[in-house]
């Protein structure tokens, strides 16, 4: 009988995807033969942290090319081409298919579901049809509150599987017995649920530097102490005895439960459904600016995260504001593109304008882009913020466009900016609050800002705040607030 292990939580960002590929490394290292599924929906799946080919490898069944599964290190990573949350929108025979795909995958001492990326009714079809459950916190209060919000869910809904409590990125000064205390008395008093505390893995920077690597880092970090962490969480696994569950008693009963499961109603706290809010399209919320009180809040442009049944509404929205912005945006990158390549990387310039600071800007583009591997992923992200306070050590009050650049911290690449940021006058060394180091110029007029960010995480932000022209739509009203993403000089953090 295969022992079905979900890993979830009430809250993204916690690290179940490292734990689940860990752990299943470490159940091979034991002798079990086991099984890892992951909804291939997110950003952070598995496949796409350990970079797996995306080509699908078929096994038993004609049509099993709808399932992929890689190896990696002994374990078969599975995911689906079609994410859970479609499933309910295929017909008798596409969904007969889908399943007798998944079905050739069998045979498995242990099968570990990464929730990450999950609808929140694939997470709790998953958790109800598992034995046992892995809920994971941090010593972050909201993990915990949002954990315990998962508990509330799964009891309204019949859930009858052991659950055990992994605390995870704790760090030394951490009182993880406390963290554990609480949420199981909670548990236990509202919920009449027991949460035995399987084990904590420790904050280790080693986990980060195995992220950049593609690997598990158990496999490239032995030594570590988050892997030594790994191995007693494997060992307390290997005493967890599995359990029935009404009609998943193997992998095969596992997939046509986890499809009657999923076309039932969740219930809600508050005698609602889950499936209450399935065919409806909240309303667009849009801040609105009367003439008496013209103000402007910040925003993140181009970006959103929420419901699916929103993204029609979304898109439209996005394709307003990109008209705003277009003539700003357009006339900044030409200017980048007009930037003469020529110019020397380490020339200096006179003072810190708008056109200095923009030219270095495009310096450091060039350097990226010749120094960070072709295939490495980046993150571009447009913002548009506001400054009211008048800070001496910070823009000037005003209305900005941010633009921000993630991207792996190579050795290379950060040297290279290291050395560009060095020749403007006026270089500034912070430190933030997370550990991150920055470089950062304002300049002269306090109009424009370039910040060399690199965090402990081992990424490189590259942030550069400008004023739009004056006669753009996107500058129209004046703004009276702060941004959000500047904190005061004492602070000393971005």
């Amino acid at each position: 009988m295969t022992r079905i292990i979900t890993i979830t939580s009430g809250l993204a960002g916690v690290g179940k995807t490292h734990l689940a590929i860990n752990l299943a490394a470490e159940l091979v290292r034991k002798g079990r033969l086991t099984g890892l599924y992951h909804d291939d929906s997110g950003h952070a799946s598995i496949d796409r942290l350990l970079q797996l080919s995306r080509n699908s490898a078929p096994k038993s069944t004609p049509d099993s090319g709808d399932v992929l599964c890689h190896g990696y290190q002994g374990i078969d990573v599975i995911s689906s081409r079609y994410p859970l949350a479609g499933w309910n929108g295929l017909d008798g025979r596409q969904l007969d298919i889908l399943l007798s795909a998944h079905e050739a995958w069998t045979g498995y001492d242990d099968f570990i579901i990464d929730t990450s990326g999950m609808s929140p009714r694939g997470v709790v079809a998953c958790c109800l049809l598992s034995q046992p459950v892995l809920l994971v916190v941090t010593p972050e209060s909201r993990s915990q509150a949002e954990a315990f919000a998962l508990l509330k869910v799964l009891q309204l809904n019949d859930f009858s599987s052991p659950v055990f409590l992994v605390i995870n990125n704790a760090s030394a000064t951490d009182d993880v017995s406390g963290i554990h205390d609480r949420l199981a008395e909670m548990a236990e008093q509202h919920l009449g649920l027991e949460i035995p505390l399987l084990g904590t893995v420790a904050s280790d920077d080693h986990v980060m530097s195995a992220q950049r690597l593609h690997q598990a880092f158990t496999s490239v970090f032995p030594e570590a102490t988050a892997s030594g962490d790994i191995v007693k969480l494997a060992d307390a696994m290997m005493r967890v005895q599995s359990h029935d569950v009404a009609g998943a008693n193997n992998l095969a009963g596992f997939w046509k439960a986890l499809v009657h499961v999923m076309r039932t109603p969740v219930h809600l706290a508050g005698n609602t459904d889950l499936s209450d809010y399935d065919q409806q399209e909240p309303p667009l919320v849009v801040d609105t600016v009367t003439p008496a009180e013209p103000v402007r809040t910040e925003s993140t442009l181009l970006r959103y995260e929420g419901p699916m049944v929103r993204l029609d509404s979304v898109m439209e929205s996005f394709s307003g504001v990109m008209h705003v912005m277009a003539d700003d945006m357009l006339a900044f990158y030409d200017r980048l593109l007009d930037m003469d390549d020529k110019v020397p990387l380490a020339e200096s310039p006179a003072v810190n304008n708008a056109a200095a600071l923009e030219q270095k800007l495009a310096i450091i583009l060039r350097v990226l882009k010749e120094a960070i591997g072709k295939q490495q992923k980046v993150c571009v992200q447009v913002e548009e913020n506001s400054v009211a306070e008048d800070d001496e050590d910070w823009l000037r009050p005003g209305h900005y466009i941010k633009y921000a650049f993630l991207v792996p911290a190579e050795d290379d690449a950060l040297a290279q900016l290291t050395r560009e940021m060095e020749h403007l006058p006026g270089l500034r060394h912070n430190k933030g609050e997370d550990g991150e180091c920055i470089c950062e110029v304002i300049s002269t007029l306090r109009d424009v800002c370039l910040s060399v960010v690199h965090t402990p995480q081992g990424e490189i932000r590259i942030h550069y705040w400008h004023a739009p022209e004056q006669d753009a739509g996107v500058s129209a009203s004046q703004p009276v607030s702060r941004s959000l993403d500047h904190h005061p000089a004492h602070k000393r953090v971005h």
